[in-house]
């Protein structure tokens, strides 16, 4: 088995004369992963400033945490997704799954709000 059949469509070899480099490259292009990062630390700051009020009005949820990150994530999505479309293309399953991680890694910050 050849070591090229383990390279899946989001490395690049670049060819040099001596030796071959394997590249690594993110199914989003950095532009759209900026616009979502940025959306969500907004969501997030904006949790943070109405933090009080969420929990006053919300006495019976038992998760709001769950409600909230499903309510940030549920945003940056669209935004996601409406990035792809103003460049008239479609997210690959790797973009969704890239955009998965990026939302992931906030989910612990948006957890201690409601500890």
């Amino acid at each position: 088995m050849k070591n090229d059949q383990f390279i899946s469509n989001s490395c690049d070899i670049i060819k040099h004369y001596k030796k071959s480099i394997l590249v690594i490259v993110m199914a989003i292009p950095d532009d759209i992963q900026e616009y979502v990062e940025k959306n969500i630390k907004l969501m997030i700051s904006q949790t943070e400033t109405y933090l009080p009020i969420i929990k006053i009005v919300f006495p019976y949820s038992k998760n709001l945490a769950d409600g909230i990150y499903n309510l940030i994530v549920g945003s940056a999505i669209s935004v996601f997704i409406n990035q792809y479309a103003m460049r008239m293309k479609y997210p690959t399953a790797e973009d969704f799954s890239e955009f998965a991680k990026i939302a992931y890694k906030y989910r612990d910050q948006i957890d201690r709000f409601f500890k």
